[in-house]
């Protein structure tokens, strides 16, 4: 079938029947695209009108939840209740009147609002709950409130008792003696001058009057409403049952369904309309079909006339193809395409049994990298034993002693070699030479070349110095000839596959520790195991480097920078003690940094202390740690230099006179342009031109305001161009300072 396909591809029949369907494929192609068009249009209605009336239920329900969150906060600051919270319980009999009238003024509110199910006031040192219907114990309302077999006692007064503040939770709530999950709003109340919760504010959502509110929204009764929470839970909808929507707009689980989805703007819901489109396609369902039809309609009479005259032209052609395939052996002379294609497909064969074979080899290649990595990673079979994974992956492996071999790659000047080659060229150089007395195998872990070497019984006693010897000669030759250098790292030995895994992660600390420390070579983990040590910087040396980076003397800064590394490096420690070093010596130059510096574009952009994290070498440690030292010093002789300048306070003015239409200039804006604090600047500028630097901005933006009105600027136009954020704040500063207010102002003038 295959040759089939190939033969018929390349006759003549499929040049005629791409040239018939290119003639049909317009017309249909333009259809299709003007169909496609109509529908985007219709559907961006739909979505509009679905919007529309999504955002008149936001509007409604957030209105609503405004005005419990006002009441709840009007609550929390009441008088009556912050007493009733300061009750202990044997001060609880002496103020039975004042919970009355509590109570009382809790019924009030409630009336009030008729959003709200009810208003409870949780107390923590009673254990008791005021109501605007009833003060009873903590247990006996949760009986007569809120019992329920999923939603424990325990659950109630650990939700009632949790420290956050305004919370929107689903709790079952009995009502006219039917149990109901419904929304509860709830703030924790605290003592005054105190942080800790004295009590809790639960407040229960009117759900009849939310349910009220959708089913009396435009096309609800076709289609269904959700309002849910930021755990996607339904907290209300118009209709129970069906199947809760998708989270992502656009997307239901019912099919040809409109999904609309708003975020609400007070609490963290989020309403959601899932309608049938079969309402709004009812009118151009017709068109829509007719398109359809006419479409089909055009492929099968199209799809008709093609192979009609395909076939028709092409039959003198196959009658020849079919004579010369069967005779193709026995007869040289052929059309040239038909000869081609018989020439091709039997050097087609020939290549594909010779790729076949390649491509067995390289198979084999990847499963015993994939093996071996798996080894080396510690994920291979624990049960299978190193003589029959040799047999089963063709390993060849003589014993069950092995060894791991890291090695890192330094290209040359040139750089000429991409990394896949250089591990290519050292994996078969340093196999060759090792397999001389060992048995090795190379596997690509994440980038990095890994040997794993199987050490042969006869030559156990001198195992190393055969690799090294072999490293050696490959490190000479790969140099010379292809200009490359690389690092070995090797651990020690290891019995049975178990301990592949852990001559692994020797190897890998040991390569580690090398390019830490910049040394090349070869390097054994025995020589780098890391010793029982502690760095040490002590408390004295802290000091001496902070005061002589305050003073701003860089130089000093640095010598003793490099004394203090080179003491960290001298130790024969882990490399993570030796990173942790590092981060206390940045972190003691940081602590000279102005805090607005540390704030400062320049900061940002470098990043100093997350470079700090990512270094690997010794010399990248140093090149960090130095640019802190030179951006710390810098920034203290900036602010030395700037302190001791006595025109900063003219500077100050000319930039708050540069700048006063900017709404966000203030006092801390202006002391991070000139990078000293606030406090400071308010006082250079105060010494300079004997008032505060915020009376001169409100001054000077007040006296710009004038000119402005006095050429009819309206006032919301001229407070904006001034610097201030709102015309209320315009108008309050204007008549702090002129006596009057500006439109009064504007009329005089």
């Amino acid at each position: 079938m295959v040759r089939n396909w190939k033969q018929w591809s390349r006759s003549v029949a499929v040049k005629w029947i791409v040239s018939y369907a290119v003639i049909m494929i317009i017309p249909v192609l333009i259809s299709a695209v003007v169909y496609m068009q109509t529908r985007e249009i219709v559907e961006y209605e739909i979505r509009r009108a679905s919007n529309a009336m999504l955002n008149q239920v936001k509007y409604v329900v957030d209105n609503e939840l405004k005005q419990t969150e006002k009441l709840a906060a009007q609550l929390s600051i009441d008088p009556e209740i912050k007493r009733f919270l300061e009750l202990e319980g044997d001060t609880e009999a002496a103020h039975s009147f004042q919970i009355y009238q509590t109570g009382q003024e809790l019924s009030m509110y409630k009336a009030l609002n008729d959003f709200v199910q009810g208003i409870y006031i949780y107390s923590n040192p009673l254990n008791k709950v005021l109501s605007s219907e009833t003060y009873a114990d903590a247990p006996m309302f949760y009986e007569v409130t809120h019992r329920s077999p999923g939603f424990t006692y325990e659950m109630w007064l650990s939700a009632v008792r949790e420290p956050g503040r305004k919370t929107y939770r689903l709790m079952p709530v009995t009502d006219a003696g039917r149990m109901d999950e419904t929304v509860v709003f709830q703030e924790a109340l605290a003592k005054k001058g105190e942080s800790r919760p004295a009590g809790a504010l639960m407040m229960p959502i009117n759900r009849n009057k939310i349910l009220h509110l959708l089913e009396n929204v435009d096309w609800v009764n076709q289609g269904r409403i959700f309002i849910m929470d930021e755990q996607n839970r339904i907290l209300f909808q118009n209709r129970q049952g069906g199947s809760v929507p998708a989270a992502s707009p656009g997307v239901s689980d019912e099919p040809d369904s409109i999904v609309s989805s708003l975020d609400s703007d007070t609490a963290r819901w989020r309403y959601i309309s899932v309608f049938p489109s079969d309402i709004f396609w009812e009118k151009a369902r017709q068109i829509r079909n007719l398109n359809l039809l006419g479409l089909l309609v055009c492929c099968l009479i199209g799809a008709g006339v093609i192979s009609y005259f395909a076939r028709k032209n092409y039959g003198p052609v196959r009658e020849l193809v079919h004579v010369f395939s069967r005779f193709k052996k026995d007869r040289e002379e052929s059309p040239t395409d038909e000869y081609t294609f018989i020439r091709e497909n039997v050097l087609a064969a020939l290549q594909e049994r010779e790729e076949m074979n390649i491509r067995q080899d390289q198979q084999l290649r990847v499963l015993q990298g994939y093996y071996l990595s798996r080894l080396l990673k510690g994920q291979a079979e624990e049960a299978l034993s190193a003589a029959e994974a040799a047999k089963g992956y063709r390993l060849g492996w003589k014993s069950e002693e092995f060894a791991v071999l890291l090695f890192h790659l330094e290209p040359g000047q040139d750089g000429g070699i991409a990394l896949d080659l250089a591990h290519f060229i050292v994996s078969n150089i340093v196999m060759d030479l090792i397999g001389r007395r060992h048995g090795i195998h190379f596997a690509d872990l994440d980038g990095m070349l890994a040997g794993l070497i199987n050490i042969h019984p006869e030559h156990a006693s001198a195992w190393k110095d055969d690799v090294e010897e072999a490293l050696a000669e490959a490190l000479e030759f790969i140099g010379g000839r292809y200009r490359l250098s690389f690092t070995a790292a090797g651990s020690g030995r290891q019995d049975g596959l178990q301990g592949i895994h852990q001559g692994f992660l020797q190897a890998l600390e040991a390569r580690e520790y090398s390019l830490l420390l910049e040394e090349s070579g070869f390097i054994w983990y025995e020589a780098v195991k890391p010793e029982e040590t502690d760095y040490y910087v002590s408390m004295n040396d802290e000091m001496i480097l902070i005061n002589l980076i305050k003073s701003g003397e860089q130089d000093k800064a640095v010598q003793m920078l490099d004394g203090l590394m080179a003491q960290v490096f001298g130790q024969h420690a882990s490399i993570d003690i030796i990173r942790c070093a590092m981060i206390d010596l940045a972190s003691t130059m940081l602590k000279t940094l102005p805090q607005e510096a540390r704030r400062s574009a320049q900061w940002e952009e470098r990043r100093p202390v997350k470079r700090l994290l990512a270094c690997s070498t010794r010399a990248e440690f140093r090149q960090v740690l130095m640019e802190i030292v030179t951006l710390v010093c810098g920034r203290v002789n900036e602010k030395l230099s700037l302190a001791a300048n006595p025109g900063v306070g003219s500077q100050v003015e000319e930039y708050v006179k540069a700048n006063y239409a900017d709404d966000n200039l203030s006092v801390s804006m202006i002391g991070a342009h000139f990078g000293i604090t606030p406090q400071y600047v308010s006082k250079l500028f105060k010494e300079h031109a004997g008032q505060g630097l915020h009376d001169f901005i409100s001054q000077y933006r007040v006296t710009q305001a004038k000119g402005l009105l006095d050429r009819g600027s309206p006032i919301e136009e001229t407070a904006a161009k001034v610097g201030f954020s709102s015309s209320s704040a315009f108008i309050r500063v204007f008549k702090k300072y002129e006596g009057i207010t500006p439109g009064k102002y504007k009329s005089i003038q």
